[in-house]
């Protein structure tokens, strides 16, 4: 309730008798109940607005507490809430200074998928964003001088009358202190029309999903005037065939052979600027990992980068033929004991249970 105004609801002087009030709810309910305007959820809205405003102006007690409680009235009775009474003090400070709040125009959001590569080095990324854009014909005023005239309830002024320090937007002309008679044929009244623009959006190195981008002034243009909404380009990283993402470090997955694990090999690995050799040692066990130091993504908005980590996959052979199977049983029985460790210890335990 912090932002209307009942008297400039109904259009009606903070003195009007009860008859004027009548009637004047009577033209409006009947200017913007839903059965003459289908699917209209503007019209929808101001017909609440305007039973709402009736509703307490026709009422001698309700209309009283409004008028001792202004903008701060609430119609459940309930006290304002810190939101009304900070809306309230803004509009006093506006008003007392002189200074007109604009609508400003509706922010829009862009969803742009980048590649782990892309994300380690930044991109430049091309985007074409469905935008509204203040209409040339008319000036992003809805129609030509021909087809306005003067608002009626405000006289042009584009405020509600009562307090300078409580006034604020004339409800029925949004403001514009104008209303439309002959409506721009290009963007049928509305003031903007829909186009397509393309952008050219940077994307800084380290990025990751959910992070917002900002590009100011390229959302949608206001109605009337105003300032021109931001873009907002939200990243999405898809997930990479080789390496999960942990922060700023980067794992992967590394298959090797019993034999490297065993007696140690070089191994070309991928890193996110190609790829490089590592020295895998000897005895390496499954699962265990070598770091690459700085080897993985660069920070956001920050120094350095984080670390590549090299996860050890110990494959074992598939499908051996009995030939196969007969000498790696003849290799393996033919060790000691002590070249198995971690199974040795685990038998002892095993047996130490019973």
């Amino acid at each position: 309730m912090a932002d209307r105004d009942y008297y400039n609801v109904l259009g009606v002087p903070r003195n009007a008798g009860a008859d004027e009030i009548k009637k004047a709810y009577r033209s409006l309910a009947m200017r913007w109940h839903p059965d003459r305007n289908t699917g209209d959820p503007v019209a929808e809205v101001r017909f609440k607005h305007v039973n709402e405003a009736y509703r307490v102006l026709s009422d001698a007690e309700e209309r009283s507490r409004y008028d001792r409680m202004g903008p701060l009235f609430q119609p459940d009775g309930q006290q304002p809430t810190p939101d009304d009474v900070s809306t309230v003090m803004n509009r006093m400070w506006d008003n007392l200074f002189g200074r007109r709040r604009n609508t400003p125009g509706d922010d829009l959001r862009y969803t742009v998928s980048v590649t782990l590569e892309e994300v380690a080095t930044g991109a430049q990324k091309d985007v074409v964003v469905p935008r509204k854009v203040r209409c040339d014909d008319c000036r992003g005023l809805g129609a030509s001088a021909e087809g306005r005239e003067v608002c009626p309830i405000c006289q042009g002024t584009g405020r509600s009358t009562g307090a300078r320090l409580l006034r604020m937007r004339c409800y029925h002309c949004d403001g514009q202190g104008f209303v439309i008679k002959a409506p721009c044929k290009t963007c049928s009244g509305d003031g903007v029309v829909g186009r397509e623009e393309s952008l050219k959006v940077k994307v800084p190195p380290g990025v990751a999903t959910g992070v917002r981008l900002k590009v100011t002034g390229k959302g949608n243009d206001p109605v009337g005037d105003g300032t021109t909404g931001d873009l907002y380009v939200l990243v999405d990283v898809p997930d990479h065939r080789l390496f999960r993402r942990r922060g700023d470090d980067l794992l992967v997955e590394v298959p090797v052979t019993l034999r490297d694990a065993a007696i140690g090999a070089d191994v070309v690995v991928p890193t996110v600027d190609g790829t490089t050799t590592v020295r895998i040692p000897a005895g390496t066990q499954h699962g265990q990992q070598l770091r690459l130091a700085g080897r993985g993504l660069p920070r956001y908005r920050g120094a350095g980068r984080g670390d590549l980590h090299l996860e050890v996959q110990v494959e074992v052979p598939a499908s051996l033929t009995d030939a196969e199977r007969a000498r790696l049983a003849a290799f393996v029985d033919s060790l000691p004991p002590d070249r198995h460790p971690r199974r040795a210890a685990f038998e002892r335990a095993v047996q130490e249970r019973r």
